[in-house]
């Protein structure tokens, strides 16, 4: 199997001679041929990357009720100063998110206030493919993750360096030649014999990889059918054995999210090397009746969240873990006629995890002085929040991801 590196190294092969190979492409094969750094805690940091999808109103979310304009524009909608759970005191959390607020008192809790990026875009689809892909100003397939991944070499070789924990690949993952499964579940997750035969897996396993191993260099594209089919199989077998051997005495809620970071917990226990992991949620494209619905999104997040990390912890893995959330964009200050929001610029991130150097970071947008749309001015670019990742965490340089280089936004 052709690995990443023996990709990117005949890629920098090509870099002196070639006015054809993209700029991203060689920076990578540059990388690869200097070996991968590591980030300041070690090659074994995992990063989980929860998507809220819809559009969270970050205004209920992290609520700045002591700031001028919250409770004037939403006369209705607005969090009761009494119920919010203070951070400081003008900004405090939605009453459903008490678990966050245990976590942001042990100080493992950061969250980056007014991220969004210039000249917003509102469409669902086309704001999440910028998130995705970091990339506003242009259309893009590859993700920023998976840039990362054909930057670095620490990955080779492994069929599961990252995961997709969702019904399909987030094009987060998508792109450079890189191979990235989409684990759903556990169960659903493996290479499926013949259930006549179930005493015959072995041979069935071991004809599909003979199959898949032989000599398909006359035809590209049969390559690299066989390939995939190779990586697939040894991926799912590791899944399998990771499921098997899962057994923890934390009780997750009944929530998607909750369901999704319980398989990524299961994956951990079987130490698989996977560095990265994707998980989503929706719903909150709250245009009506938010208050209610927004209640249960926000502390299902929240208990999902308390119970993974102490899942992690119980396992020993907690240290390992850092936690970021996003949301496509915020909503509009202003209440509107259905007891919702409608859609807006920015939003809050979290950076959740024992390491994270927890607190409020940047100011919050003001509610007064506004965007011509009647949306939040954003004040830090979510290029920033990734590039810090990157650097902190993973341990890379990541213009190598991103284009170019943002600042460093201090949460690592």
């Amino acid at each position: 199997m052709l690995t990443r590196r023996q990709f990117l190294g005949r890629s920098a092969a090509a870099v002196a001679g070639s006015a054809i190979l993209p700029s991203f492409l060689a920076r990578a094969a540059l990388a690869a041929q200097q070996g991968g750094s590591l980030g300041r805690y070690g090659g074994d940091s995992i990063l989980v990357v929860i998507q809220m999808s819809g559009g969270n109103d970050g205004l209920n979310t992290v609520v700045p009720y002591g700031l001028d304009g919250y409770y004037q524009a939403r006369p209705n909608l607005a969090i009761k100063e009494t119920d919010v759970l203070p951070l400081t005191d003008q900004l405090g959390l939605h009453p459903a998110m008490g678990k966050i607020q245990e976590l942001y008192q042990a100080g493992q809790v950061a969250i980056v206030q007014g991220v969004g990026y210039a000249n917003p875009i509102l469409s669902h689809f086309r704001a999440m493919d910028i998130w995705q892909t970091a990339a506003p100003d242009s259309y893009e397939s590859r993700g920023w993750l998976s840039n990362f991944m054909a930057s670095t070499p620490l990955d080779d070789g492994n069929p599961i360096f990252a995961a997709s924990v969702t019904g399909e690949l987030v094009r987060a993952l998508y792109g450079n030649n890189v191979s990235v499964p989409t684990i759903a579940s556990m169960g659903a997750y493996q290479f499926r014999t013949d259930a006549r035969y179930a005493t015959d897996r072995g041979n069935q396993l071991g004809y599909a990889n003979w199959v898949n191993g032989q000599d398909y260099s006359a035809s590209p594209a049969q390559a690299h059918i066989a390939r995939t089919g190779t990586t697939a199989i040894a991926s799912s077998e590791g899944v399998q054995a990771a499921a098997s051997g899962y057994s923890s005495p934390v009780q997750y809620p009944n929530f998607p999210l909750a369901n999704s970071l319980k398989t990524v917990a299961q994956l951990m226990g079987g130490e698989l090397g996977t560095r990265i992991y994707y998980v989503t949620f929706g719903g909150f494209d709250t245009h009506s009746a938010q208050a209610n619905n927004h209640a249960r999104l926000l502390g299902g997040f929240s208990d999902s969240v308390s119970a993974f990390l102490a899942d992690a912890a119980q396992m020993g893995k907690a240290d390992r873990l850092l936690l970021m959330s996003f949301s496509e964009f915020g909503r509009r200050v202003q209440q509107n006629g259905s007891a919702g929001t409608d859609h807006g610029t920015a939003g809050p991130m979290f950076l959740i995890g024992p390491r994270v150097k927890g607190g409020i970071y940047a100011d919050h947008p003001s509610l007064t002085t506004l965007e011509d749309s009647r949306n939040l001015r954003y004040g830090v670019d979510f290029r920033a929040v990734y590039g810090t990742t990157l650097d902190g965490w993973l341990g890379t340089d990541h213009s190598l991801a991103l284009g170019t280089r943002y600042e460093n936004v201090g949460f690592i």
